[in-house]
C-alpha cells in the first residue's frame, strides 16, 4: 500500500508539472487568440451596415482554425506568432470579403485597421476623432484666415489639427503661413493625394 501510494503521489506531481508546463505553453498563444478576437469582433460589427453581412461564431472558428494549420511552422515563438497571427488576418479577410458588397471592403479594412491597432494600444483616438470628423465646434475658426485660397472648413480644421496634443502637428500652422507658396502649389494640383506632402508631413 506504501510502495502504491508514494507511485500515485509521484504521479499527481507529475501530472501538476505538466499542467504548469502547458498552460505557460499556452499563455504564450494569447496574442493570437486576441487577434482572433477582435477580427470576429469586426466581422460581427458589418451586421450593423446590413443583415446579410451576420456571421456565426461557429463559421468564424472554421476559418481561425484553417488559418492556423496553414500558418507557415517556426520554432522560434514570436516568429511562430507572427506567422499565425499573419495567416489568421489573411484568410479572415478573403472569407469576408467574398460574402460582402465591393463599395464595403475599405470600410472593413479600415475598421480592421483601427481596432487592431486599438488592441495593440497604438492607435491614437484624438487623431482618429479628426480624421473622421474633422473640427465639429460650433462657430467660425478662432484665429482669421491669412489666405483667400484656402476653404474656411479647411482653415477651421487646420487649426483643431495643430491644436492636437500629439503627433507632428504642432508646427504645422506656422509652417503653412510661412511657406504659402510651397502648399498652394500642393493644393493646386489635380490630384493632391497622390503628391508628395510639402515639408515633410508624410
Amino acid at each position: 500500500t506504501k510502495e502504491t501510494s508514494t507511485a500515485i503521489r509521484a504521479k499527481v506531481e507529475q501530472a501538476e508539472f505538466t499542467k504548469t508546463e502547458i498552460s505557460k505553453a499556452r499563455l504564450g498563444y494569447t496574442p493570437v487568440a486576441k487577434r482572433g478576437s477582435i477580427l470576429y469582433f469586426v466581422m460581427a460589427s458589418l451586421s450593423t451596415i446590413s443583415s446579410m453581412y451576420e456571421t456565426s461564431l461557429d463559421s468564424f472558428l472554421g476559418v481561425f482554425n484553417k488559418a492556423l494549420d496553414h500558418a507557415k511552422k517556426d520554432v522560434v515563438l514570436g516568429n511562430r506568432l507572427r506567422n499565425m497571427s499573419e495567416s489568421v488576418m489573411r484568410d479572415v479577410y478573403d472569407y469576408t470579403c467574398t460574402g460582402i458588397f465591393e463599395s464595403h471592403k475599405l470600410m472593413f479594412s479600415f475598421q480592421m485597421t483601427c481596432m487592431i491597432k486599438e488592441g495593440q494600444g497604438a492607435l491614437n483616438r484624438s487623431e482618429l476623432d479628426f480624421f473622421l470628423k474633422g473640427d465639429t465646434a460650433v462657430g467660425k475658426a478662432s484665429e482669421d484666415k491669412p489666405f483667400a485660397w484656402m476653404p474656411d472648413s479647411g482653415w477651421k480644421d487646420l487649426l483643431c489639427l495643430s491644436r492636437q496634443e500629439e503627433g507632428p502637428w504642432a508646427n504645422l500652422k506656422s509652417d503653412l503661413v510661412d511657406n504659402e507658396a510651397v502648399w498652394r502649389e500642393w493644393y493646386d494640383e489635380e490630384t493632391p493625394e497622390l503628391a508628395t506632402l510639402p515639408m515633410g508631413y508624410e
